[in-house]
């Protein structure tokens, strides 16, 4: 019964450190985790190589490069990312039918690095397309597409995906139409409606992938703000034909970080909103970007912690399919990067690691489950399970200055040894001593200003 398991957990503390633990002074909080409960799947978890940080990687010695390259992409040596979204140049069409495509070998390299190390998905964004089919003859700026150059547009993406399958062997399995159509940015940008979108995928982008046989789906609307969603989303959402044609809704996470060009704001606690009609239509739901710009760089765990909140937000709120961090590697001076250049080499965040708290884990076909999502203040929790490997990950963000006494309990599923892995201001997604389960789950005591993951097995009682 509980009143024992405590009386035990007490002893355990005063054997391991010959005074109570931080977070031994009273009973340990319940945590229920019911991996009967099963939402949304999980297609996986990325990061950005658009907008220099693939070529900030080809800076960097050949050394350096393969470390951060096993750091970002390999899931036994670093953090396992799954996902890799790309920047789709608008220079690859500099004029009406001249193609170049020797202007992006810093992403194609970057891709196949990805590839090598078990990467299998990639998508493309684009921020502006050539200057030639905007109404402000810019690619920067905002601006629009012209109506006498949708087919042209449509004929760019098509192209573009076709030719890095036949030149590179990269197979492009997404296309968004425009990052964040809702921003005039004095870098590349385009400003498109949702109605315009859903005219340009309907008559235009729809029928030119039919005519070249090209599967990619189609991604809409990459809203700055998740508060922007459905605004942008519904128009092409709403219309049965155009709906057909989009597989992923997705928009930024921005509204949570945002403070000004020079401040970052530390998230809140507040779940993101779902998208309802993402569900009712069978569409995954990304989050596609997000990072803390502004403020000078701040490697430390704080922003570790923010980073996991994000993403619990983002998970727990509006039940995303898809995760991403925005640069991989970053020059600005500021906190969007996982890492941050040094010359010819490198300086690790406290976000890579939090990030990878998720992303190690929480695989392409696990399914975020049932839990007790804050059973404190400041103490956040998500639960992730594959049914057919039984594998788990239930992920715990301790954002208190004091340790924290848990127990877990997991109904109707017998667990082998649980495995903790701690990112905190000493550690870096670094592997803890197992922990025995018992019938009932298992306890466990969170490190102060920390994100921990307890992975294992988890088999159903019941299962023949």
């Amino acid at each position: 019964n509980s009143a024992m398991r405590h009386i035990q957990y007490l002893l355990l503390c005063v054997a391991a450190f010959s005074a109570p633990a931080p977070g031994c002074g009273g009973p340990p909080t319940e945590v229920t985790i019911d991996f009967a409960d099963q939402r949304q799947l999980i297609a996986g978890f990325g990061a950005s190589g658009g907008n220099d940080s693939a070529a900030n990687f080809r800076k960097m010695t050949a050394a350096n490069q393969t470390q951060l390259c096993d750091l970002l992409f390999d899931q036994e040596k670093g953090i396992g990312l799954s996902i890799l979204r790309s920047e789709l140049f608008y220079r690859i069409e500099p004029s009406p039918g001249v193609w170049d495509w020797t202007q992006d070998e810093d992403q194609v390299w970057l891709m196949n690095e990805a590839k090598k190390r078990g990467v299998k998905y990639f998508w493309s964004a684009c921020w502006g397309m050539p200057a030639w089919m905007k109404d402000n003859k810019d690619v920067n700026n905002g601006g629009h597409l012209l109506p006498e150059r949708y087919q042209d547009y449509a004929d760019f993406l098509s192209r573009y995906i076709r030719e890095y399958k036949s030149r590179f062997d990269l197979e492009i399995q997404a296309i968004s139409l425009s990052n964040e159509p809702d921003v005039t940015a004095k870098y590349e940008s385009c400003l498109w409606s949702g109605a315009q979108m859903r005219d340009f995928i309907k008559n235009n982008l729809g029928p030119a992938f039919a005519r070249d046989h090209v599967k990619a789906q189609i991604m809409v609307p990459e809203s700055s703000n998740w508060s922007h969603l459905e605004a942008y989303a519904d128009p092409p959402i709403a219309d049965p034909e155009v709906r057909q044609l989009v597989g992923i809704v997705a928009a930024h996470q921005y509204d949570q970080t945002y403070e000004s060009e020079t401040q970052p704001k530390y998230p809140p606690a507040a779940p993101l909103e779902r998208y309802a009609p993402a569900e009712t239509y069978g569409k995954q739901l990304w989050q596609t970007e997000v990072s803390f710009i502004g403020g000078t760089p701040d490697m430390s765990i704080k922003w570790g912690i923010g980073t996991a909140l994000l993403i619990h937000n983002a998970m727990v709120g509006a039940e995303v399919n898809a995760w991403h961090w925005w640069a991989m590697l970053n020059s600005w001076k500021d906190n969007e990067g996982l890492a941050d250049l040094a010359g010819d080499s490198y300086i690790l965040t406290k976000r890579l690691f939090a990030l990878g708290n998720f992303s190690k884990f929480v695989r392409p076909g696990f399914h975020m489950t049932g839990a007790t999502h804050s059973p404190l203040t400041g103490v956040y929790v998500t639960a992730f399970r594959n049914a057919a490997t039984a594998k788990f990950a239930i992920v715990v963000i301790n954002d208190t200055a004091a340790g924290v006494a848990l127990h877990f309990n997991v109904p109707g599923y017998s667990l082998r040894k649980v495995t903790p892995w701690v990112t905190s201001a000493e550690l870096n997604l670094a592997q803890q001593t197992g922990i025995d389960a018992t019938s009932d789950g298992f306890e466990a005591t969170l490190e102060a200003k920390s994100v921990t993951t307890y992975e294992g097995i988890a088999a159903e009682r019941n299962a023949k």
